[in-house]
Formats: structure tokens, C-alpha cells, sequence
């Protein structure tokens, strides 16, 4: 009996006694709880009952925020209206709302720049992109740096880094130079290429405000998906939309298409203030 009670202390039960010859059981005090990978994230419930999507789901814990993307086919992107932008016209950070077609809102987009680029840079503004997930949590960071809105500066092409937090990076969006077709790699954390996006023939950006990207194989061969920057009519407002494609079964891979979404949006669809003088390089 001695030696099984002199087993119970140790560091996972402090609170064990010498053996004073009782017969009496001690108490056993746990003060060790189990640990999570993810403790950091609270885990809150979230229902997706309304989704128009491909896969029907029900209430579901989200363990990450890219979870949120599991099971849907198509997102909207959705730009909130800035007071400031219509009283003074002057560039402001941008805010968005990426939601599932005529469903629920998955994340609120912020972005976080400087006003020295927001005046003199414009479209080509390096920025900060957070995407917060309706549980208030952050689930991507998107980094864009200072680059050329335009094919005549191959020099800084556009690029943007995908990252989750508490920083694992994922991919980046490459902008390959040419002429006329804008073309843009999707690579992974590995630098594979995923996918390529291809855009419709325009020399003024004017013309691609309504428009449609491919979105290819990673040998260019096959369409498997699609971003096009259209009209909403029930939204009143234009939308850049998404369709995922159908074998991008990875929410890190939708991930990365959601974040070339957005790169398209600041470099051809952002609409130009001319409060202040700009360049576009």
C-alpha cells in the first residue's frame, strides 16, 4: 500500500499526501486541463442553413476561418459606400463584404494603407487586406505591395501574398507581363502553379469595368472557373463575383482565388478619384 500511494505524487497530482498509515483513499486533484492546437479560436457555432451553395449543410463548429469555404461553389464581392469618398472625394480605405450569392455574409474585408499612397498611387496602392469571418475572428491577411497598374512598367509587377493567421503563409498572385492580355499565376506555398488567370483584350482600363477572367488549369489549357465584375441589379451596385472551380476542393486554394479576386479589383475595377494628382506606376 505503500509504495501504491507514493505512485499518486508527482507533477500531475501535487496534491497527493505522505502515507500516514490511514486507510483512507486521498483525494485526487487534476490541474492539468487538456490543450487544443486551435486555443486561440473560439469555438463558435455558426449556421449556414441559408447558403446557396452546392453541398447542404447545417450548424457546424469552425475549427479555422477558411472553413467557412467548405461547400461553396461562387462568392460575391460586395464594396461598402464610404461617407468620406462622396462628401470629399477623397481615397479612403476600402471596405467589402464577400458573401455566398443571395446568402449570408462569410467575411468583412478592411483594408489598411497609407494616405500618401491613397493620394499619389491610387490603384496601385500597397496595402494590408483583413478578412474577419461572423465570428469576429481573423481568417486571411492579404499583402499587396506598391506596384504598376500598367503593362508599360514590367519592372513592379503586381503580386500579393496570402497568409492565415497566426502567419502561415499559403500562396501568392504573380502577375506575368504582356501587352495586352492581362495574365496572372495562381502558386501555392510550394510555388506550383494552381492556376492561371487570364482577362479579356483591353488597352484602357475603362473597358474592363465589365468584363470576365478566365480562370484556367495551371497548363492553360482548360476553364475551370471564373471572375467577372458585373452589375447587381438587386444589390444596385457592381460586384465582382467568383466561381470556384469545381475540382478546387481546398479552402487554401479557394483561398488563393478569393485573394486574385481581389488584386483584379484594386488594379481594374477600382473606381479613380481625382481629388489628387495620381500616377499609376
Amino acid at each position: 500500500m505503500a509504495l501504491t500511494r507514493s505512485a499518486d505524487r508527482g507533477v500531475d497530482n501535487p496534491a497527493a499526501t505522505e502515507d500516514d498509515g490511514s486507510t483512507a483513499t486521498p483525494a485526487l486533484v487534476i490541474n492539468i486541463q487538456p490543450q487544443t492546437r486551435e486555443s486561440s479560436r473560439a469555438e463558435l457555432p455558426v449556421s449556414t442553413t441559408g447558403w446557396q451553395s452546392n453541398t447542404t449543410r447545417g450548424q457546424f463548429i469552425p475549427i479555422h476561418g477558411l472553413d467557412f469555404l467548405i461547400g461553396a461553389s461562387s462568392l460575391q464581392i460586395q464594396q461598402t459606400v464610404e461617407l468620406v469618398e462622396l462628401t470629399a472625394r477623397i481615397e479612403s480605405e476600402n471596405r467589402y463584404i464577400v458573401r455566398v450569392p443571395q446568402g449570408e455574409a462569410l467575411y468583412i474585408a478592411s483594408e489598411v494603407s497609407t494616405s500618401t499612397q491613397r493620394c499619389l498611387c491610387g490603384m496601385g496602392r500597397g496595402f494590408v487586406m483583413h478578412l474577419h469571418d461572423s465570428t469576429r475572428q481573423e481568417a486571411l491577411v492579404l499583402h499587396r505591395r506598391l506596384a504598376a497598374a500598367s503593362c508599360w512598367f514590367p519592372c513592379r509587377l503586381q503580386e500579393m501574398k496570402v497568409i492565415t493567421p497566426p502567419g502561415d503563409y499559403i500562396g501568392r498572385i504573380q502577375q506575368q507581363w504582356t501587352w495586352v492580355v492581362p495574365f496572372y499565376l495562381v502558386r501555392d506555398v510550394s510555388d506550383n502553379v494552381l492556376y492561371v488567370i487570364e482577362g479579356p483584350v483591353g488597352w484602357r482600363r475603362r473597358s474592363l469595368q465589365l468584363s470576365e477572367f478566365k480562370i484556367l488549369t495551371g497548363d492553360s489549357l482548360r476553364q475551370v472557373g471564373k471572375i467577372a465584375h458585373a452589375w447587381d441589379r438587386e444589390l444596385v451596385s457592381f460586384t465582382t463575383n467568383i466561381n470556384f472551380p469545381v475540382h478546387a476542393v481546398q479552402p487554401k486554394h479557394k483561398a488563393l482565388i478569393l485573394a486574385a479576386a481581389f488584386l483584379l479589383e484594386y488594379t481594374y475595377f477600382e473606381s479613380s478619384k481625382f481629388s489628387c494628382c495620381r500616377c499609376c506606376c
